[in-house]
């Protein structure tokens, strides 16, 4: 028994002698390592903080700053990558407010190319007194959007609010144990193997892919979550109504096939909230579909919108406003 405890022993101490060998490798090489999902987990880490709020399980810090896939990300005093902003507006400022998650906070986009700032420069070179401000933080859906809504974005009493509202936004409430939490935040070797073995499996499996996995969010597997976030967008349509604040859903595509796209279920049904509660609407496929998807891309693993794609989505969005006679 003895020479059996011995043996067991030895066996740990070289799994952990191993273990933290690999976990100081990829720290030391991680320039050279790092891709896509590493640095999502890193902005996770370094920018998010949990909290104890089952509908709003983490938000951004305050006042910080760190450089993910390649640009500086850096947030203000209430968390938002923006530039400061009183809560208190004269009476001649217009404020337009956007909820979204990682395609509204600009992921992999210099601060001045996301849509926000895009659509903030263009109204006051031809209008006057317009401050834009983002919400937008990686990772949340609408239930957490609407959650951040009610507890930061409303004290800013804008004019008009802007959802913008991607695929995977019906996904449930992340909920991860503090043990569980404390070990992924700190691990570089987790996150690695979490995204190699998360390539393996799309690899080994042809239906473990994007389209599968977005097509399921709308299936009856995901019907609790679905559930959950109809109820949120309908709470964010009554406050925005007893606000008088001028609503407006953005359907934004997945990039990767846009000529023949695939995920019409998911436009289909922000869409249909829009139609029953009166909402005005915008399905951005309507316009990015003439471009080769290559091109509003961050990068060939990246398919989040480029500085060209949010270009394009803030000048719609800015017709939309004139169209609307939204802005004046």
């Amino acid at each position: 028994m003895k020479k059996i405890l011995i043996k067991l022993l030895l066996i740990l101490i070289s799994i952990i002698i191993t273990v933290t060998l690999c976990e100081v490798f990829i720290r030391i090489f991680y320039d050279n390592l790092k891709n896509y999902n590493l640095e999502m987990w890193r902005y996770a880490v370094e920018l998010k903080k949990p909290l104890s709020n089952n509908k709003l399980p983490f938000h951004h810090y305050s006042n910080s700053s760190g450089n993910y896939y390649g640009v500086n990300i850096t947030t203000n005093s209430f968390g938002f990558r923006d530039r400061e902003i009183s809560v208190n507006k004269s009476d001649s400022t217009n404020r337009i407010l956007f909820i979204g998650d990682s395609f509204t906070l600009g992921w992999g986009l210099p601060f001045d190319s996301i849509y926000s700032k895009v659509l903030e420069k263009k109204l006051n070179y031809s209008k006057t007194n317009y401050e834009v401000i983002n919400t937008g933080i990686g990772n949340y859906n609408s239930i957490m959007e609407v959650e951040l809504f009610k507890l930061k974005g409303l004290e800013f009493k804008p004019n008009i609010v802007i959802l913008m509202y991607f695929v995977n936004d019906v996904e449930p409430v992340p909920k991860v144990s503090k043990l569980e939490s404390s070990f992924i935040r700190n691990s570089y070797l987790f996150a690695f193997l979490f995204d190699k073995i998360q390539k393996i499996g799309v690899l080994m499996n042809e239906d473990n892919n994007w389209k599968s996995y977005y097509s399921k969010l709308y299936s009856n597997e995901n019907e609790s979550a679905l559930i959950q976030n109809k109820e949120s967008l309908f709470e964010l349509i009554n406050i925005c109504k007893q606000e008088h604040i001028n609503l407006i859903f953005v359907s934004i595509p997945e990039l990767h096939e846009i000529k023949e796209y695939p995920l019409s279920i998911a436009t289909k049904y922000i869409e249909n909230i829009a139609l029953e509660k009166n909402i005005r609407f915008i399905d951005l496929l309507d316009y990015l579909h003439k471009y080769e998807p290559e091109s509003l891309w961050i990068s060939q693993e990246d398919v989040h919108a480029n500085a060209k794609a949010n270009f394009i989505i803030a000048n719609i969005i800015y017709d939309k406003l004139i169209e609307w006679e939204l802005i004046h």
